[in-house]
């Protein structure tokens, strides 16, 4: 292996062809621990200050930061790095601009298109009806998932009037590339809808305020706080050691302790460790 920046070639996206670019290296004496080893896969980047190349691949099998500022040899295959990579971007930029262009001669006329047929559609918005928005979140098992409003106010899908939509499809394609969805409600539904729904949050607030004052206000008999901080707040581990009256206490009065005590350090940090490993599972798989 050469000192030399490595150019490994693949396929970027439609626009065409690219590279992967990265720095192979042999470490010289003043390298530390990693002195004579062949480096690869090195890239530059800045670590707690200081301008590196950080190599992915030792033959230790553990990556490794080399500041370059220092050696000659490695800072000139950062510059040359650097080189190849502005090249890289402004050769896919300019790819990317002719495929835009491309693309936009296509599109366009379709879009006015679907403008087009949008108007006609809202001629038929009835009387005393009003335009609703409608924000498509994509699909749900195959349907759209739209999501209605007027001014700010959301809407059930079963009181609106879907009138139309009107869509932009390139040719040969089997669905559209963009959509506006023309519907309607009449404007005495509005103020209904916002006033039953205003009702709902406030019976549903009442209720959770209600339900707090319960778990902060009810007497925990003694027992169950002592089963409770014996066992910290497992009440499997109760189970398993056949403590079936701690089991059934530390079930009825978990909720009720944890208003009023806070939650058990050992059980948060079980919490807290399962949370992260559910968080990272898979990450490193395959």
């Amino acid at each position: 292996m050469a000192n030399e920046v490595v150019k490994e070639y693949y396929k970027w996206d439609e626009t065409g062809e690219a590279f992967g670019i990265s720095i192979s290296y042999d470490a010289g004496d003043d390298c530390g621990p990693v002195a004579g080893l062949k480096l690869s896969g090195g890239q530059p980047k800045e670590v707690n200050g200081q301008n590196v190349v950080w190599f992915e691949k030792t033959t230790k099998g553990q990556p490794v930061a080399i500041k370059y500022n220092s050696r000659p040899d490695l800072a000139a295959l950062v510059n040359e790095y650097k080189k190849f990579q502005a090249e890289q971007q402004t050769r896919h930029n300019t790819r990317a601009a002719a495929h835009q262009a491309e693309r936009e001669a296509i599109d366009n006329p379709l879009l006015e298109d679907m403008e087009a047929e949008a108007v006609e559609l809202r001629k038929k918005i009835p009387t005393g009806h009003i335009e609703v928005d409608v924000e498509d979140n994509g699909n749900l098992d195959g349907y759209p998932n739209l999501k209605y409003s007027v001014n700010g106010v959301e809407l059930p899908w079963d009181k609106v009037n879907h009138i139309g939509t009107a869509s932009a499809i390139r040719p040969g394609a089997l669905g559209s590339f963009a959509q506006i969805y023309v519907v309607s409600i009449a404007k005495d539904q509005i103020e209904q809808i916002k006033k039953e729904q205003e009702e709902k949050s406030a019976i549903n607030q009442a209720k959770k305020e209600a339900y707090q004052r319960e778990l902060t206000g009810t007497i925990i008999p003694p027992a169950a706080l002592e089963a409770y901080n014996y066992y910290h707040g497992d009440a499997e581990l109760a189970w398993e050691k056949e403590d079936e009256s701690s089991w059934a206490l530390i079930e009825r009065w978990t909720t009720y302790i944890e208003a009023q005590h806070g939650i058990a350090p050992r059980k948060l940090q079980h919490m807290v460790s399962e949370s992260a490993r559910e968080e990272n599972y898979g990450i490193n798989e395959g």
